[in-house]
């Protein structure tokens, strides 16, 4: 009679751990196909973005590369053509008259450097030279030269 209560215990123990793992499958694969769902909940939303950017400038693709780097295409806001774009890169710059967002459209110039360039000019009466721009705080050698030609006084 105790080997027939062992056995059926075991056997009961080994009903309950199946049933267990069924539920355990059971509960990830539930859990699997949410998460699929809002994967492709997730997907759907980027792609509706996607084609959202598209409709304002054709041009404009997330993942492609840029082969040339220009201010215009650093912080694209809006539409814009290849005749914009070619024609601001070509614009000078003045150190002694331009404000924080016009020297901001220098390669390499964000906010904090526009302003320490309005800071150096407001202390020293102005720039006397272009090179004089190297003498601002966190304007080296490389940044002056990247933007050399559409610099002015």
């Amino acid at each position: 009679m105790s080997n027939q209560h062992f056995y059926f215990n075991r056997v009961v123990k080994l009903i309950k751990s199946s049933f267990l793992l069924v539920l355990l499958s059971c509960s990830l694969s539930l859990y699997a196909q949410q998460f699929d769902q809002a994967y492709l909940n997730w997907k759907a939303q980027q792609q509706a973005h996607d084609a959202q950017l598209k409709k304002v400038d054709d041009q404009y693709y997330l993942s492609r590369p840029n082969s040339q780097k220009s201010p215009s295409n650093s912080n694209h806001k809006g539409p814009s053509s290849s005749a914009q774009s070619s024609s601001s890169s070509a614009l000078k710059v003045s150190l002694n008259s331009a404000n924080a967002e016009q020297l901001q459209q220098l390669t390499g110039v964000g906010a904090k450097k526009a302003q320490a360039i309005i800071a150096y000019r407001n202390q020293n009466g102005g720039f006397k030279s272009i090179d004089d721009l190297k003498k601002v705080k966190g304007i080296g050698e490389k940044l002056f030269e990247q933007n050399r030609a559409r610099l002015s006084l």
